[in-house]
């Protein structure tokens, strides 16, 4: 569904929109802000999902089910309540449990400043 049929607005510019039902919202039509995406994801029993921070940032917010992120060296189980953060130059692989996993992810812009960092550290 795209964000015209989604998202509807107030009479003072506030944008409203129902994530369960519209999918994703591109919020830089109203906010000038970091903030460059949000959608409610719903992964199946088994699926998986690969979220790398090139570029963006992520936060994720686990709204129902469970499963585990997995990153180089570390494994985190996933519940109702946890939360993620992906800074720059990071990677998780999402994998849903028995229940499947929802979880509510926003993508947030990164200053330039930074990615001339990490394109820096990356070729030096």
């Amino acid at each position: 569904m795209t964000e015209q049929q989604s998202t509807s607005r107030g009479s003072t510019g506030t944008a409203i929109t129902t994530l369960r039902r519209g999918g994703g919202v591109v919020p830089g039509a109203v906010l000038s802000g970091p903030l460059r995406a949000v959608a409610l994801q719903w992964l199946d029993p088994g699926q998986g999902a690969e979220i790398t921070a090139e570029g963006t940032e992520h936060a994720l917010y686990v709204t129902g089910g469970d499963g585990q992120a997995a990153a180089p060296g570390t494994e985190v189980p996933l519940a109702e309540g946890t939360a993620l953060a992906l800074p720059l130059g990071t990677a998780t692989i999402l994998t849903a449990g028995s229940e499947g996993l929802e979880y509510f992810h926003a993508v947030l812009a990164v200053p330039a400043a930074a990615l001339e960092g990490e394109h820096h550290d990356r070729h030096h």
